[in-house]
């Protein structure tokens, strides 16, 4: 199996298994003669390789090396997770690998033994999960969390506060390099400036955060996606990555807020009812008053821990996995903000699995009986563990003032939402903020340009039809290949560039058709899909295209406006402000006051920016920009 022109490794079933290792590519000398390609008919004789010594080595840094055990001259290869670029052209790429430390066994294992088991399901997700249970996304939550109880969670999580924080910042991300790259702000027909826009970023920026610098490049590129934000790194030019929003993706929020505030409300739970069961005040509900009086001298229970919390993430797409297990995303040392992520298939077959085993004996070939977590349920909260049915009142009981008191799951997005909602939402906020257009409360239109996978939204001023904001979505490898084209050859701080490109903004997506159509999806059932294909006379590949096309519209629908979903607006969520103060609050730099603020001196701000952001870096170069040789210069 050759992996590049260095080195070829025999012996080897299309992966390497985590009991296999494989020696470092051996590198040219630079100016050398010959192939330079070294064939190693077994790993054991890898191993037993010295290493070449050559002129002038750039150490790939991507593969990790270490001593051997054997032969102290040699060099042993060492790839983790983290290392994949979930490209199925790399050794790390195999599914094996990545099923063996993150899957549906490896939770019921963990889930048993944890101190506090938590489990978040993204929208996407849950999505999936409903059309395959054929009921509303609300059922398919609460079947879903009776099911991951009985195997050991304490708690299922909605992830629609982490969305719709990430949208925020998004926004005031956007916002900010706007402002930088316009000194004096458009203005629109009728003489109304754009002074709102500038008050909107809030009092606490300066001169200095919207000071045009290779930080606060147009078009923004999303960084939501872990499968672009790998390629992005591993494979484009570093010019690339200034683009790319500074922002952890949803996924990751979440992680960061399971391990700190719902670890810290768990925590006061935990000593409140340890207090009351021996507060002779609640003698009567609770033991004999002796035992009250003895148990009153003991201390009190010991707090949880951040690396106490064992936190599961249900996610859309394999890629999930490998984001993860990033380095970066600790909430401290060696303990990660998501534990384990499973994809939607995973969790219909441990749903699966747990009702068969429900089964009386009786019942054999019957369909197992649907399982239902009441929604006054502790098991079904949100980070601040208030109960999912009370919308919020855990936290701050604001449901009702956002009117959405009838509906516990939220979507922050009327449409295109299927991939977050990132150009939906910022092109909105964008064009009420910079040009005081409101737009339509429906879902966007976007036009098809090349193909179905690479959209675009255009905000036109009404009397001359210029452009003014230009937004892209871009869906698929081929499509953002396109993409890093265009911006590459746009050139850095090129305002016309935005106009004539690919725009202001992009929403990139590996997977062609968003996360709806991610790898870890339920697939449709063949029923379904033969029946919407049979009407079609275009050809076989016609009719799978409508058929997905069909399909991804029927998911969409489900998300937005499913039995039990309303769309509230992010900065009305009911658990955007208390996040977004305790953030501040926490943060470092943290001002005072952060408990009081208004939601608008909160977004974008520099504490929220600091722990909500994620910095993406080129692994091309080294620290002093110089070439280096990574395992991803494989042809793509």
């Amino acid at each position: 199996m050759a992996f590049s022109g260095g080195v070829k490794l025999g012996d080897l079933d299309d992966f390497i298994a985590l009991s296999q290792e494989c020696v470092k590519p051996l590198i040219e000398a630079a100016g050398g003669g010959g192939s330079g390609a070294a064939k190693l008919s077994s790993v054991s004789e890898a191993k037993a390789l010295p290493v070449a010594e050559v002129a002038v080595v750039q150490r790939p840094n991507l593969i990790k090396s270490k001593a051997s055990a054997t032969n102290p001259k040699a060099q042993i290869g060492q790839v983790t997770l983290s290392d994949c670029l979930a490209c199925s052209g790399c050794v790390t790429s195999a599914e094996t690998v990545l099923l063996q430390e993150q899957s549906g066994e490896e939770f019921c294992k963990r889930a048993a033994s944890a101190p506090l088991t938590v489990v978040s399901i993204s929208g996407e997700a849950r999505t999936s999960l409903a059309a395959a249970f054929r009921e509303s996304p609300l059922q398919a939550l609460q079947r879903a969390a009776e099911a991951l109880r009985r195997l050991g969670a304490d708690h299922v999580l909605d992830c629609s506060a982490a969305e719709a924080v990430a949208l925020l910042e998004g926004k005031a991300e956007f916002l900010r390099r706007y402002h930088a790259q316009h000194s004096a702000p458009g203005v629109v027909s009728g003489g109304s400036s754009s002074s709102t826009s500038r008050a909107a970023l809030g009092s606490h920026k300066t001169a200095a955060d919207n000071k045009p610098g290779p930080s606060l490049q147009l078009p923004l590129l999303s960084s939501h996606c872990p499968g672009w934000t790998l390629y992005a790194e591993k494979v484009v030019e570093p010019g690339i990555l200034p683009h790319l929003s500074p922002l952890r993706p949803p996924q990751q929020i979440q992680g960061r807020l399971v391990k700190t505030c719902l670890l810290e409300a768990h925590n006061r739970r935990r000593l409140h009812r340890w207090w009351r069961s021996r507060s002779p005040l609640f003698a009567a509900e609770s033991w004999v008053w002796t035992r009250q009086v003895l148990d009153a001298l003991a201390p009190g229970p010991d707090p949880l821990t951040p690396g106490d919390i064992y936190h599961v993430s249900v996610q859309p797409c394999y890629d999930r996995k490998i984001e993860a297990s990033r380095p970066m995303f600790e909430v401290a040392a060696g303990v990660k903000e998501v534990d384990t992520v499973l994809t939607a298939t995973e969790l219909l077959e441990l749903c699966r699995n747990v009702e068969e085993e429900g089964r009386g004996a009786d019942s054999e070939g019957t369909e197992g009986p649907r399982l239902c977590c009441p929604l006054d349920s502790e098991v079904l909260a949100d980070v601040f563990l208030g109960r999912l049915a009370d919308g919020g009142s855990g936290a701050t009981g604001l449901r009702s003032t956002a009117g959405a008191a009838t509906a516990p799951l939220i979507c922050c997005v009327p449409g295109n939402a299927g991939s977050g909602g990132f150009a939906e939402h910022i092109f909105r906020e964008a064009a009420r903020e910079l040009f005081s257009m409101e737009l339509t409360a429906g879902p966007l239109e976007f036009q098809t340009k090349q193909n179905e996978d690479m959209k675009e939204l255009c905000l036109l001023d009404p009397l001359t039809q210029k452009v003014l904001l230009r937004f892209t979505a871009a869906y698929g490898f081929r499509n953002i290949q396109n993409v890093i084209r265009r911006v590459s050859k746009a050139g850095a701080n090129s305002t016309a560039a935005c106009d004539s490109s690919v725009g202001h903004f992009v929403e990139i997506m590996a997977c062609p058709g968003g996360c709806l159509n991610g790898g870890g999806q339920i697939p449709e059932a063949k029923d379904q899909g033969s029946a919407a294909s049979t009407g079609e006379a275009a050809g076989v590949a016609d009719g799978q295209q409508a058929a997905r096309r069909r399909r991804l519209a029927s998911l969409e629908e489900l998300l937005v406006a499913g039995e039990g979903t309303v769309v509230v607006a992010p900065a009305e969520h009911p658990l955007v402000l208390p996040l977004y103060r305790y953030v501040a609050s926490r943060a470092e730099g943290a001002a005072p006051g952060a408990e009081g603020a208004s939601l608008e001196s909160l977004v974008g701000s520099k504490p929220a920016r600091s722990w909500l952001g994620a910095e993406w870096r080129s692994l091309k170069v080294d620290e002093q920009g110089q070439a280096v040789l990574v395992s991803s210069a494989l042809k793509w």
